[in-house]
């Protein structure tokens, strides 16, 4: 014989609701704050690679006039950056099926590469309260292009002969 105090189903039927909408939306928004530290990481690693190969292989390339190979030496630096990101965006997109959100991976992949670059897929396919995860992969990619594209720029006016101290006949 329950006494005044317990609670019946229907006193908790209204704090369950609360609580399975309440988990809806933080599951999916610490799911995505933990790719995106991850996207982060692996950018810098690749931020920091460019820079370390920069430094070590195309200044003194460049220092000691080999135009050419300096050159070809930074348009590598270009292409790992673009590898950096297009393993961010495979990143998300495995994650996206890992976490159950979507159920194929070249579907996640190309949801997550046109919401990482910010084109639009269209219909978000991600389920009710997962929305929030399609803002974090946007942010994500406008901020590591916006972070590529300030390295690679330091790195093109660094590399610039006048910049160098060398005139350029």
């Amino acid at each position: 014989m329950p006494n005044d105090l317990t609670p019946t189903a229907a006193d908790l039927a209204p704090i369950m609701k609360d609580s399975e909408a309440i988990v809806s939306q933080v599951s999916p928004v610490v799911f995505a704050v933990a790719v995106f530290i991850a996207v982060l990481l692996n950018h810098a690693l690749f931020t920091e690679a460019v820079s370390y190969w920069h430094r070590r292989v195309t200044m003194p390339l460049l220092k000691t006039q080999r135009w050419l190979l300096g050159r070809l030496a930074i348009y590598l630096s270009f292409f790992a950056m673009v590898v950096s990101h297009l393993v961010e965006i495979g990143l998300w997109g495995y994650a996206l099926v890992w976490a159950g959100f979507l159920s194929t991976v070249p579907e996640a992949v190309y949801f997550s590469g046109s919401t990482y670059t910010t084109l639009g897929y269209g219909t978000d396919p991600l389920p009710g309260a997962s929305n929030a995860i399609t803002v974090v992969i946007a942010l994500s990619g406008m901020f590591s292009i916006a972070w590529t594209t300030s390295a690679l720029m330091s790195m093109i006016r660094d590399a610039r002969p006048e910049a160098m101290g060398l005139g350029r006949n």
